[in-house]
């Protein structure tokens, strides 16, 4: 890479951050130009430079002047303008210009980006299993518009869950009775996001979250997994929470209980009790007396599972679901063994695994 000298211009759109980012990762040496910023600001490149407007008769000459000082070999250019003036000097002078252009152009590139929400919907919507698990009584689905915005803020927002979880919560959300959710384990949001939002438009209920984001309430997940309790000493829990809030403002639905789940619990039922959990930040949601979905993606050693099902499981309503995540999983069993044991309940009557979770629907 070290021969490789990109010029990002114009510098100052947007789009030139995620470029820099993969840039500056792949060790590109990066020359930052702008015909309207005075300084790169906290834009992070090795060279800045101005460069006149493309309408400006003195454009053509600063490029090639730039070009031969820097030795620029490539051009990502985020403007559409700034794009094809510079795809028509290499196609009409090739003598004088010879740079590889970043492509698509970025009315293509957005598109692009746009287009896999789009495909992702269409078939989200066309999802048949709700109608094959729930009969008649399954809700319609969502429109293509609403499914897309949810893909596209769910893979915007950090998290492990797949787009194979997402299609199967969307499927779920069909078939779920009036009742609240509620996830323990949030991280970030990503799941919590969709949860919230599908819950919203399906009128079902609110969401609550569950999850210490503390750092000192971090219990060892058991040695099968050594290499995740070592990195509980890097994560930086404040931080994950800031997200997490960011995340869950988008919508008016969500509270959360920034407790453990067993210490969780008193807090939730004082707010059962008094029909409302007040959040900081997210402001008061009313409490349904019974949960629709219960999420659980905690500690996942196979005693914190089983007490993380002993204390929430009774309060899901028949016909609701139980969801563990990781119970196909790379760094241990306790999900997969707490939730062997509930497929021989009588208590759930249809199970199904969806990438490396577990649903169960609560049959009484």
């Amino acid at each position: 890479m070290d021969n490789n000298k990109l010029l990002i211009f114009p510098l100052d759109m947007d789009s030139a951050d995620p470029f820099i980012r993969v840039a500056t990762a792949l060790g590109i040496k990066i020359i930052g130009a702008s015909s309207a910023m005075t300084n790169p600001s906290d834009r992070v490149v090795n060279h800045f430079i101005r460069l006149p407007f493309v309408t400006d008769t003195d454009f053509d000459s600063a490029l090639q002047e730039a070009i031969r000082q820097y030795g620029i070999t490539t051009i990502f250019a985020p403007h559409q303008v700034v794009w094809r003036h510079l795809d028509t000097l290499l196609r009409t002078t090739p003598d004088r210009f010879r740079f590889d252009l970043c492509k698509p152009d970025p009315l293509t590139a957005t598109w692009c980006l746009f287009s896999r929400h789009e495909n992702w919907s269409a078939a989200a919507q066309l999802s048949a299993i709700p109608e094959w698990i729930g009969g008649k009584t399954v809700q319609p689905p969502l429109s293509r518009s609403c499914y897309a915005a949810l893909h596209r803020q769910f893979l915007n927002t950090p998290g492990d869950s797949d787009e194979g979880k997402l299609q199967a919560l969307c499927d779920i959300a069909r078939l779920l009775p009036p009742g609240d959710l509620l996830e323990i384990g949030c991280l970030y949001g990503r799941s919590a996001l969709a949860l919230g939002y599908l819950a919203g438009r399906h009128r079902i209920g609110n969401l609550i979250c569950i999850d210490p984001w503390n750092t000192a309430e971090l219990t060892d997940q058991g040695t099968q997994v050594a290499s995740l309790n070592i990195e509980r000493a890097y994560i930086d829990l404040d931080q994950v929470f800031r997200i997490f809030l960011s995340t869950a403002a988008m919508l008016n639905n969500v509270g959360y209980i920034r407790e453990t789940s067993e210490a969780a619990h008193p807090v939730y039922e004082a707010a059962r009790h008094t029909g409302y959990l007040n959040s900081p930040e997210l402001g008061s949601i009313a409490l349904s007396p019974r949960l629709s979905l219960l999420h659980i993606d905690g500690n996942h050693r196979y005693d914190h599972v089983c007490k993380d099902i002993e204390i929430w499981s009774p309060y899901l309503a028949p016909g609701g679901w139980l969801l563990l995540d990781d119970y196909v999983w790379a760094f241990g069993d306790g999900p997969k063994r707490a939730g062997d044991e509930l497929l021989n309940s009588p208590l759930y009557d249809t199970a199904f695994v969806s990438g490396d979770t577990l649903f169960l629907r609560r049959s009484r």
